[in-house]
């Protein structure tokens, strides 16, 4: 570990952050995006670190960078640091009836839309700010690794390596078929779709990643022509009848007019769907995961699924709430 006579007069926290960011994203690119900052700039506050340190941090011959040991040392013990200042900053700024100054929660947009207003109408009073970001699984990782994130609501495969936090399963939804509305309907996932094109989710999504592996179970290979990160521009494309694709119940809710303007099938055959988990670092926040988690299911329960179930008929029984 560093001693203090190692730091640089100039040595912030920062530095911490942008180091696990681009440790995280393998790219000082990527980790200027998602930090707000410049190529460079991440550049030389990496470049510091190793200066601080006496040793390189990553292997800048192989793309995506990885980490030297070295790295890799500083990486768990930056994680831990960036862990306990969390801490001290939630812990000290909590006011006499345990309302949190800031909550910062990071979700896909297939919930951030969905879940978001809804948590801050309900239960608004558990923090004075509130900040709730969606983006991509990595974009998503980052922040909360980096504790730019307080919470975060996931697939529950991407969590495995995660141990040390608090887990809470929301909900599990089932994948489904969408087409243009002319176009005759299919309930299964066969080769027979290969006549029509394939509206993809990019691979830099949980979605993307998930249909691309139920695929390859089923054996099935469609050309790739086009794909998309957004739930609006995929839903769009298929409305457009530029191909079919795999989406989910939660995703179609954000786009009403997906009900009128597709034809939407259960996958009868070679079926497969989503669980997604919210988690939160232990001991931070208080109660407050765990209220949000039972919220989360609420607004599901009482607004948004009943819904679905009048757009879909036949969805009924398909969503499990919880560890139900």
């Amino acid at each position: 570990m560093l001693n203090q006579a190692q730091l640089p007069g100039n040595f912030e926290f920062r530095a911490l952050q942008v180091f696990v960011v681009t440790a995280e994203q393998g790219s000082m690119t990527q980790a200027a995006k998602v930090l707000g900052l410049t190529q460079s700039g991440v550049s030389q506050i990496i470049a510091g670190l190793e200066d601080a340190v006496g040793r390189q941090l990553f292997d800048r011959s192989i793309r995506p960078i990885v980490l030297t040991k070295v790295g890799q040392v500083l990486l768990r013990q930056s994680q831990k640091i960036l862990g306990d200042l969390n801490s001290a900053f939630v812990e000290a700024t909590e006011s006499d009836r345990g309302e949190l100054s800031s909550l910062s929660i990071a979700m896909p947009e297939s919930l951030a839309n969905v879940l978001g207003p809804r948590l801050y109408r309900r239960k608004g009073d558990i923090a004075k700010n509130w900040r709730i970001s969606n983006g991509l699984m990595p974009d998503q990782r980052a922040k909360f690794n980096t504790h730019a994130a307080d919470v975060m609501i996931t697939e529950e495969s991407n969590t495995s390596d995660m141990l040390d936090v608090e887990r809470y399963n929301l909900f599990t939804e089932p994948y489904v078929l969408i087409f243009p509305k002319n176009f005759a309907p299919a309930s299964e996932l066969g080769p027979h779709l290969a006549d029509h094109p394939f509206i993809r989710f990019s691979l830099r999504s949980s979605m993307g990643r998930q249909t691309e592996a139920q695929l390859n179970r089923l054996q099935l290979k469609f050309p790739s022509h086009i794909e998309f990160d957004s739930i609006v521009g995929h839903a769009t494309a298929v409305s457009y009848g530029l191909g079919w694709g795999i989406t989910t119940p939660l995703c179609l809710f954000q786009v009403p007019w997906a009900f009128d303007q597709l034809s939407i099938h259960p996958i009868v055959r070679g079926k497969f769907g989503r669980r997604m988990t919210l988690l939160a670092r232990p001991q931070v926040l208080g109660t407050a995961p765990r209220i949000l988690a039972e919220e989360c299911r609420g607004i599901l329960q009482e607004e948004v699924f009943p819904a679905l179930h009048a757009h879909l008929p036949w969805l009924e029984g398909s969503f499990r709430i919880g560890d139900d």
